[in-house]
């Protein structure tokens, strides 16, 4: 209260506060800092304490905050897990076993056409009809991603096992079929991949062996002399996707509507050396990849570069047939190996040592600017990692001379040899030198053998000497005169000439002039 003689007493408006702290009077200012609070929140405190006294201040109750337009609630996370459930139920294929590319075989792979943001706008669709409110696409792929990863499209591949894909779709149209039709599609598929895995396990073991082979000795490329060494060799071999040169890693957009000079790939990988020799076939100098230039380049390889081994055992994921086992019955029988097998990854399931070069030297390949076959042949050179080294070994040159001669072997096999029947259905052959042009051939590695004479007479082999040689194609006119027009000015100055040369005509001879080695 304000009290004068003169004036009539009234209440103070502005109440006079003193300020302590640990028993010391301090400013307003100081106290405000020290506490932390501003001047608004200490005139509540005053306002407070006037009308209720020394009592804690009790906020007053305040409704929740209400949510953003975006705010997925709990419902909404359930609908869209329910929806991808009933989806992949409906459309997935449960793996019945572990498949490349998939750690965990619990995985649900859509149809390669699938994809989340397909699955959305059918949920859209869906949410729409039933009157229910729907999530953005973001939050879908999210909670998607978070909540069922297990549930994923397949991927396109290029060499997928027709057994595999024809085992899933009948998968995928069992789904509302009875529990025992079910378990019959999953069966059969189990059934495929067991067998996928035994022959893949065979196939480990094989260049497992070869490896404690090399760990013991000291073994390195030929030339040597045949069946010299008593030693188990395994070889790989396979063609890899053609190469084209000239190349630049900063493709020149025309180039994409052009055909460059075109380079063949064959690769042979010794397992055991951990190299793989990759034989590189100039557009001249091959036309196809038939058994002739593959039993001519594997014969090269035994007679040039093989370590003389008395059993060898082959793998390929390709080249099954008759031409083949003939030549290898042939090298048997002339004593050029003991032993010889052969083995056949099942179709789709093709991975193995080749793959690992080719990717080496693909790899180099699309840094590097290429001009000519030498160009290439550096690439594949140093292309080689620590653990895996690629060797490269041209066929001929640009310029058309032969390094590796091509024989024609199914004319000089054919009136010895007779087919296999049904050779389509044996995965494993193998030949003895001590029964000259018998083969065993088995359906799978647990299957027994079946015994079969291909000679047509036991005693009478082709001679050793006097190969048909088969001429190199070269490039016709128009392919030349393409080059020179097209492909040329892509070219650096110093290999225009050796890769794109001036258009001229070759005689090429006829099957009546080849030569005789």
């Amino acid at each position: 209260m304000v009290t004068s003689t003169k004036k009539t007493p009234t209440k103070r408006k502005c109440a006079r506060t003193t300020y302590f702290i640990g028993g010391n009077e301090i400013c307003k200012n100081t106290f405000l800092f020290l506490m932390g609070i501003g001047k608004d929140t200490l005139a509540d405190i005053v306002k407070h304490y006037e009308e209720n006294g020394a009592r804690p201040r009790l906020r007053k109750r305040q409704s929740l905050p209400r949510p953003p337009a975006r705010f997925i609630n709990p419902e909404d996370i359930n609908r869209v897990v329910d929806f991808i459930k009933n989806y992949a139920e409906d459309n997935a294929i449960m793996l019945p076993g572990p498949q490349p590319g998939h750690k965990d075989w619990h995985v649900k792979l859509l149809p390669t056409h699938v994809s989340k943001a397909l699955v959305w706008r059918l949920y859209v669709k869906t949410a729409k009809e039933l009157g229910e409110r729907a999530v953005c696409k973001t939050s879908f792929k999210a909670l998607w991603n978070r909540l069922l990863p297990h549930i994923k499209s397949c991927r396109p591949r290029t060499d997928l096992c027709w057994q595999c894909q024809s085992n899933n779709e009948q998968l995928i149209r069992s789904a509302n079929l009875p529990d025992d039709r079910k378990s019959e599609a999953v069966k059969k598929q189990q059934d495929h991949l067991s067998l996928v895995q035994k022959e893949r396990a065979v196939y480990n073991d094989m260049t497992a062996a070869c490896r404690k082979i090399r760990s013991g000795s000291n073994l390195s490329f030929g030339p040597s002399l045949p069946a010299s060494k008593k030693i188990r060799m395994h070889y790989s071999f396979d063609f890899a996707q053609q190469l084209h040169f000239p190349s630049n890693p900063l493709q020149p957009g025309p180039m994409y509507f052009l055909t460059p000079r075109k380079c063949g790939l064959f690769g042979v990988s010794c397992e055991g050396l951990q190299k793989q020799v990759n034989y590189l076939i100039d557009e001249g100098m091959s036309s196809t990849k038939g058994s002739n230039e593959v039993i001519s380049y594997m014969h090269h390889f035994f007679g040039n570069i093989g370590v003389g081994e008395t059993e060898v055992h082959n793998c390929s994921g390709q080249n099954k047939n008759n031409f083949m086992l003939w030549y290898l019955a042939w090298r048997v029988g002339h004593k050029l190996h003991d032993q010889i097998e052969i083995h056949f990854l099942i179709a789709g399931h093709t991975e193995f040592s080749p793959d690992c070069g080719f990717g080496l030297i693909k790899q180099a390949y699309m840094k590097t600017r290429v001009n000519t076959l030498a160009d290439i042949a550096e690439v594949v050179e140093n292309s080689s990692s620590v653990s895996h080294l690629n060797i490269p070994q041209l066929v001929g040159t640009a310029e058309g001379k032969v390094l590796v001669q091509t024989f024609d072997w199914q004319q000089h096999l054919t009136r010895h040899f007779r087919r296999l029947p049904k050779i389509k259905s044996y995965q494993h052959f193998s030949f003895d030198a001590k029964r000259p042009g018998v083969v065993l051939a088995k359906t799978h590695c647990d299957a027994q053998p079946v015994e079969y004479q291909l000679l047509r007479n036991g005693a009478d082999l082709t001679p050793i000497n006097g190969l048909p040689v088969l001429a190199p194609p070269g490039l016709n006119i128009d392919r030349q005169t393409y080059l020179y027009e097209k492909i040329r000015p892509f070219c650096a100055d110093e290999a225009r000439d050796i890769t794109c040369p001036a258009p001229r005509v070759t005689t090429q001879k006829s099957p009546e002039k080849r030569m005789r080695m």
